[in-house]
Formats: C-alpha cells, sequence, structure tokens
C-alpha cells in the first residue's frame, strides 16, 4: 500500500498535464503539495525533515532561476541583435539536414550542457536549431535528444555523488557511467537522425535511405563514446564531456562545411565564448580555491550568460523597437519556464525529504532478482522526477547501493547505471519538455509544415525513446550485473 502512496504526487502531476489549458505552474506546484501532505499524514515525516530538505535546497533553487533568467537573456539578445541567425547560418551550411542535427545533439547542444546545465543548452541551442529551419516541433525534439551527456552535465557534480555513493574512485565512476552511457549515445544519433531526415524529405523515404540514416546516427554516437570514455581516461571525468563533445563540433562542422572553416561568423560569436570561457574558469577556480560565496558566483552560468548578454549588447546593434520590448519579453519568457522548473525541483525535494523516494525504491528492492531489471526503471523516475543528475543519484543513491549489496553485485556498476539511467529520462521529464516547449511554441505558425510543437507531442516521441532505453539496460543488468559481485 505504501508504494501506491508514495507515487500519488507524480500520477497527480502526470494527470495534471494531460490538460494543456492549465497554467504550466500548477502541476508542479500540486504534485508539491500533495507530496508534503502524503509525507506528514501518511509517512509520519517529522516536519523538521522537510523543512531540513527546503534549506538544503533553497540556494539551489535560486541558482536555477538565476540561471534560466541569464540563459533567456542571452537568447534574447542574439535573436533580436540577428546575431543567432548569422551563427546558425555558418553552422549550418547545408540547411536542416541530418549532418547539421548531429552536429547540434551530439555537438554543440551536449557540450553547453557539461558546461553550463540546467537548461542553458535548451535555451541557447533550441533558438539555433530554428534558425537552421527547423520547425519547432524538431527543433524541440532535437534539442531534448541532445541532452543525453547527463552523467558530465555541468562538470559532472551527478556523478561525484554517484561515486561516494558507491565509494568508489571519480574516473572509475566517469567510466563505468561511460560504458552505461553508450545506449543513450547510440539511440540519440538514430533518433536524431531519422526526425531530422522525415524534416526536410519528401513524405515517401526509400527503406535505404531510412538505414542509411540509422547508421549515421548509431556510427556517431559510437564516436562520441570512444571520445568520451578517452577523455575520461586520460584527462578526468570533469572535462571529458565537455572535450569530447567539442570534438565532435569541430569533426562534423569540417564535414558539413567540406573541411572549410573560414569564414567564420565574427562577432555573433563572443557572446558565447564569453559565456563558455567564464564558467569553465570559474568551475576550475571553485574546484581548486576555496573562494566561499564568491566560488559559487563565479562558476555560476548565470553570471557569465547575463555578462555575455549585456556584452553584445555593447556592440552589436538592435532595433529601437526591440530595445523596448527586450526586458519585458525576458521577464515573461524567465517566468513562464523558470517558475514551473523551481517547482519540479521542489517536488523531487519533497518526495525525497519526506521518505516518498525512499518508500518507492524500498519496495521494489524487496522482489528480490527481479529488481534488476527494475533497477534502470527506478534510476529514470529519479531523473524524470528531479530534471537533475544530481538530484536524482542524491535521492536514490543510497537505496540503490543497498539493494546492490544485497543482491550482491557490484555497487560501482550499479550507481554506474544509475547516473547514466537518470540522465537520459531528464529529456521526457515534465522539467525540461515545457522548458523547450516554452522557447518552441512561439514559433509556431498556422502555415508550419509538420506535426505542432506542444507538450503531449513532445512526450509522445521522447518518451517511448526513453523506455526502449530503459529495458535494454535492464537486460543489460539482468545478464551483465551479476557477473560484477
Amino acid at each position: 500500500m505504501g508504494l501506491f502512496i508514495a507515487v500519488v504526487p507524480v500520477l497527480v502531476t502526470l494527470l495534471l498535464l494531460a490538460f494543456s489549458r492549465i497554467p504550466a505552474a500548477i502541476p508542479p506546484l500540486l504534485g508539491t503539495i500533495s507530496a508534503a501532505i502524503i509525507a506528514l499524514w501518511y509517512f509520519h515525516a517529522p516536519v523538521e525533515s522537510l523543512i531540513a530538505a527546503w534549506n538544503d535546497t533553497f540556494w539551489t533553487l535560486i541558482k536555477v532561476l538565476a540561471i534560466i533568467g541569464g540563459g533567456v537573456l542571452l537568447s534574447g539578445v542574439m535573436d533580436r541583435t540577428g546575431s543567432q541567425r548569422r551563427l546558425a547560418g555558418w553552422l549550418s551550411a547545408g540547411g536542416p539536414g541530418v549532418a547539421s542535427a548531429l552536429l547540434m545533439a551530439h555537438g554543440v547542444v551536449p557540450f553547453l550542457e557539461t558546461v553550463t546545465g540546467f537548461g542553458v543548452s535548451v535555451l541557447i541551442g533550441l533558438p539555433l536549431l530554428l534558425s537552421f529551419g527547423f520547425t519547432p516541433y524538431r527543433a524541440a525534439l532535437l534539442t531534448l535528444l541532445g541532452l543525453m551527456i547527463g552523467p558530465w552535465g555541468s562538470m559532472g557534480p551527478g556523478t561525484l555523488i554517484a561515486a561516494d555513493a558507491a565509494g568508489a574512485p571519480l574516473t572509475d565512476m566517469g567510466l563505468v557511467s561511460g560504458w552505461m552511457n553508450l545506449i543513450p549515445f547510440v539511440v540519440s544519433g538514430v533518433a536524431t537522425a531519422i526526425i531530422a531526415g522525415n524534416g526536410y524529405t519528401a513524405t515517401n523515404i526509400p527503406r535505404r535511405r531510412k538505414i542509411f540514416w540509422v547508421v549515421v546516427g548509431a556510427g556517431s554516437g559510437v564516436v562520441l563514446w570512444g571520445l568520451t570514455m578517452t577523455a575520461n581516461l586520460l584527462l578526468g571525468t570533469p572535462v571529458a564531456g565537455a572535450v569530447a563533445t567539442l570534438v565532435m563540433v569541430v569533426l562534423w562542422l569540417l564535414y558539413i562545411r567540406r573541411g572549410r572553416l573560414t569564414p567564420g561568423p565574427g562577432r555573433s560569436l563572443v557572446p558565447y565564448l564569453i559565456l563558455l570561457a567564464g564558467t569553465i574558469i570559474g568551475q576550475v577556480l571553485y574546484r581548486s580555491i576555496d573562494l566561499g560565496v564568491l566560488g559559487e558566483i563565479i562558476s555560476s552560468p548565470a553570471l557569465w550568460s547575463t555578462t555575455a548578454a549585456l556584452t553584445a549588447l555593447t556592440f552589436m546593434s538592435m532595433k529601437p523597437e526591440d530595445s523596448q520590448a527586450l526586458p519585458k519579453a525576458t521577464l515573461q519568457m524567465w517566468w513562464a519556464v523558470a517558475i514551473p522548473t523551481a517547482l519540479y525541483v521542489l517536488l523531487g525535494v519533497m518526495m525525497a525529504g519526506g521518505g516518498l523516494a525512499d518508500e518507492i525504491a524500498g519496495s521494489l528492492a524487496e522482489l528480490g532478482s527481479v529488481y534488476l531489471f527494475l533497477m534502470p526503471f527506478v534510476a529514470g523516475l529519479s531523473g524524470y522526477i528531479t530534471a537533475s543528475g544530481t538530484g536524482a543519484n542524491a535521492m536514490f543513491g543510497a537505496t540503490q547501493v543497498s539493494a546492490a549489496q544485497g543482491l550482491g553485485v557490484s555497487p560501482l556498476w550499479t550507481m554506474g547505471l544509475q547516473n547514466s539511467a537518470a540522465g537520459w529520462a531528464i529529456i521526457a521529464g515534465p522539467a525540461r519538455i515545457e522548458l523547450a516547449y516554452r522557447m518552441a511554441h512561439v514559433y509556431q505558425r498556422d502555415d508550419t509544415p509538420g506535426p505542432a510543437v506542444s507538450r503531449g507531442s513532445l512526450l509522445k516521441v521522447l518518451l517511448p525513446i526513453v523506455l526502449f532505453s530503459l529495458v535494454l539496460w535492464g537486460v543489460v543488468a539482468v545478464i551483465f550485473l551479476p557477473m560484477t559481485g
């Protein structure tokens, strides 16, 4: 009975999401309230536990709100100055094709995710895909598929938590997570190629061409996986994802532009370079030197995306009407995107702090060896709820390790599975879908070809992809994990 009661907040949230006319903040808000009520009433969680969970997450929520605000501002500035279109023209010399989609999904978007995280990659990557010529629906899907770099997002704090839970070195956890992440790398590549191909090709597509797209997408995923594993081994886990995806950007650009990267996009690239260089340097200083609150500030993408946007305004021209509309439009977009995202984070906090998450995982772990198959689904649920690899591993890490020890399998490999599956499931979670939908739907027109972008249309594609991947992980867990004990 406890298991069914514990999942009620998730079911409430999903049920409300089915009603498109309900304001975006209502489903996670009511889900969070129901989680708190159930925690206090049914599980008799001390009020102090919920307050402690809130206090532990308060500054994280502030950081998320600030990061989204900076990302929205930068995106608005780059769009209204025309710099976004110029950069997109350089990146997608061949138009909205399979190659340019893989450049974004296996290069630009995951690179941004490894450096910034918290959805900034969606705020920047999705408008670029729109500028390539992809429809809002396909641009949203392709951007979300680019978030398969989960274990290395934001320089890998989630992987560090996974390593601590398993009692393993960070590099080992990075390598094990890399082995497990081969599934998202390949699946995202195949899905990206097929979605991009259907987006610019006639309705009647020869089977041979579809097979070619599948091979190209899978090959791109395997190359990205090999680069990530190599970088993890040689350079360490925190920078492995950034290095691998940056190399993928160069490789796909060389292919798209026939080996020539010049002439470049000029000054249009400067704001993005400020964002990336500032965040990377700030992260390095934060990890190397104890700077207290100053370290938190200089390592946050919020500072550098805002700096990049303000810098761009000093040397990029904008029409007077755009200058007047920018502050209001930025605030409206921030409110529409940031508040629901913060509430989804809070939903995960209430479920973890109130004992609901432990009840779900603990009940399933009692199934014995059957739980091996269910491990990735538990991991996926944690990523789906929290929209954060760090939050997901903090939520279910201890339970997964305890179950692994009880079943006689390796905690290291179990947490590698948890780390990878949680990161991949985020793409179908309501927080990221809401973010992508909010960015894309304003570009939807009555005459836009193909399906219209909506929360439901995105979930209809992404959820089966994630579930298919979780089944593959389940098979791997049943066959392989018993060998690791």
